[in-house]
């Protein structure tokens, strides 16, 4: 039997050959038949990379896990580790804020100590030892400003200041460590006063450092000038001069201007990264002149990205309640032009009021003076809502203005605001006869005294309110709105207090007297104030001598024994009697209450 052979060729890939043996079982048992197979020789290698392939991939995919998991490890361990470094700071800044309580009270005894009289071989020490507290102090301030710092290290919180202010006080923290470099420093601006726009938390690192690098790369015995610059649009420090080239190390190109020509080319922060990022939020510059050697740390004048704290401005409403709350609290000829406070501004430094004036104008109505009797001239005729005033005024000293309109019936409730430099021993008598509101040493900030004259100014309209509501009742300020003022009732109802608080220490004060001030009978005046308050006189004499006798009391400087005579009520009993059954309290509480 002849077996037929037949070869199949299969060719997968071009120019290579291998035999084999193929048996179709079906086809063999009906024809006998062998078939010979020619296969390509890559048939097993592409087998074999089809395994090494996958055996790769695989491979690659166990190498990419654990490389992923040790990164994940990794971050996990990092975090834990500022977690820790975190709480480490923190823990660390608790303490030293801890440490300001003890300091406290190591500090107050010595200056005690010191202001008495003693020797004066122990005065010198003393004031040594209060010297070294008072730098610990600051120490320690600025490490509470550190931690707030790092707490709120994304966001700007930029507000109002004084330049001037602010750049002396910069450099003023930084004598120390001039001096120990045997190195001077001085400042030089092209302004009096001008105004900008930061936030000081974040600026003052990036200012001090760039101080420093100047100080620290500066020859002994030579002296560095800082002069400040201010425009609409930017302000700036500049060094010039500059003779170590050491201090160009300190800071470094900015790599896309290592290219261009141009006289002034911007660098920033060599090795430090926190002020790098610093002023980068601050959107300021580092630009050197190598030509005239001058390095400059600009600023914008006004915040750019729109996070500038904006105080509240405070407007008196139009309405009728307002409107009766200024009749019935100041003079009869006081109108109110405007929903803005009227402010009555003295200082004999004209630049400085002037600076104050334009910066206050926006959301007051000034009315400044640089003489004493001229303000207190404008103040008993047009009765503003605030004072403010330097204590070194021409014609009549601060503290001297502020005492004569603390102490008088008519303007005692105007809230004052005294400025000056830092008191004394012999000082501290004045301020504290001034009977000024508040007292703000120079320098201060322009925001610092605007969030002061708003709380005054809300403060005193608050307590107006609340004493005319407990004088006549709380239904008496509550107005509709259709009704329409009488101006006349406001001005026969203030005649009435006034007469009553000039009068006050009469014991004896009776209403035939009021009438007789006011040109009425008895009969008429009773029944007009009746109308006009639903009430008898007598009742609204009592709450002025209650509400008197509590203000007295309140302010520390009378004791209980002599309120009697000074409101009227000559027995002592009668007195504790009378004001426990208005307030509730003894006047001894009422004491102890405001403490």
């Amino acid at each position: 039997m002849i077996q037929n052979i037949k070869i199949v060729n299969f060719l997968f890939f071009p120019q290579t050959k291998a035999t084999g043996l193929f048996h179709l079982s079906d086809v063999t048992k009906k024809y006998n038949m062998k078939y010979l197979l020619q296969t390509s020789p890559l048939v097993s290698s592409a087998m074999t990379v089809l395994i090494l392939y996958q055996f790769n991939f695989t491979s690659i995919l166990l190498a990419g896990g654990i490389s992923i998991y040790w990164i994940i490890t990794r971050i996990i361990m990092i975090q834990k580790e500022k977690n820790l470094l975190k709480e480490g700071s923190q823990y660390f800044i608790d303490s030293f804020e801890n440490i300001r309580a003890p300091l406290t009270l190591v500090h107050t005894p010595l200056k005690i100590a010191c202001n008495n009289i003693c020797p004066e071989n122990i005065r010198k020490e003393l004031s040594v030892a209060i010297q070294n507290i008072d730098y610990l102090n600051i120490h320690l301030t600025r490490l509470m400003n550190l931690k707030q710092l790092f707490a709120n290290s994304e966001k700007l919180d930029s507000s109002e200041y004084e330049l001037g202010i602010f750049i002396k006080s910069r450099v003023t923290s930084l004598k120390a460590h001039a001096a120990n470099n045997m190195v001077g420093l001085d400042i030089k601006t092209d302004f009096n006063y001008a105004s900008a726009w930061f936030d000081p938390s974040k600026i003052s690192p990036v200012i001090d450092k760039f101080i420093k690098n100047a100080i620290d790369h500066t020859g002994q015995k030579k002296t560095i000038t800082l002069l400040i610059t201010s425009n609409s649009q930017n302000w700036q420090i500049k060094i010039t001069g500059f003779e170590n080239k050491k201090l160009l190390q300190c800071y470094k190109c900015k790599k896309w201007q290592l290219f261009q020509r141009k006289k002034e080319v911007e660098y920033n922060f060599a090795k430090n990264i926190f002020c790098k990022r610093l002023i980068k939020m601050c959107n300021g510059k580092i630009l050197i002149n190598h030509s005239n050697r001058t390095i400059i740390l600009k600023f914008p004048s006004k915040d750019p990205t729109g996070n500038v704290r904006h105080h509240s401005s405070m407007n008196i409403s139009a309405n009728l309640t307002e409107e009766r709350i200024d009749a019935l609290s100041g003079k009869d000829t006081q109108k109110r032009n405007s929903a803005k406070p009227l402010v009555v501004l003295a200082d004999s430094n004209k630049e400085f009021r002037l600076y104050l004036e334009e910066r206050l104008s926006k959301d007051f109505i000034i009315r400044s003076f640089e003489n004493g009797l001229d303000a207190l001239e404008c103040i008993k005729e047009e009765y503003p809502d605030l004072v403010i005033c330097d204590i070194m005024l021409h014609g009549m000293y601060g503290n001297e203005l502020s005492s004569r309109l603390k102490t008088s019936v008519e303007t005692s409730v105007i809230p004052i605001i005294l400025y000056g430099s830092h008191m004394d021993i012999g000082q501290r008598s004045k301020r504290e006869s001034s009977l000024a509101d508040t007292f703000l040493y120079m320098p201060f900030h322009i925001e610092d005294l605007k969030i002061e004259m708003n709380v005054l100014i809300r403060n005193n309209r608050f307590l107006r309110k609340s004493f005319l509501q407990k004088i006549f009742g709380k239904q008496f300020l509550e107005v509709e709105e259709e009704e329409n003022p009488n101006e006349d009732k406001y001005v026969f109802i203030n005649q009435v207090k006034e007469f009553i608080q000039r009068n006050i220490d009469k014991e004896n004060l009776t209403i035939d007297e009021i009438a007789s001030e006011l040109y009425m009978s008895r009969t008429a005046f009773f029944n007009k104030w009746k109308v006009l308050t639903g009430e008898a006189p007598k009742y609204f004499i009592y709450r002025i001598r209650m509400e008197k006798a509590r203000e007295l009391l309140e302010s520390g400087k009378y004791s209980v024994n002599v309120l009697p005579e000074m409101i009227g009520l000559k027995s002592l009993k009668n007195f504790r009697h009378k004001y426990k059954e208005y307030f509730g309290i003894t006047p001894s509480e009422s004491i102890m209450k405001k403490q």
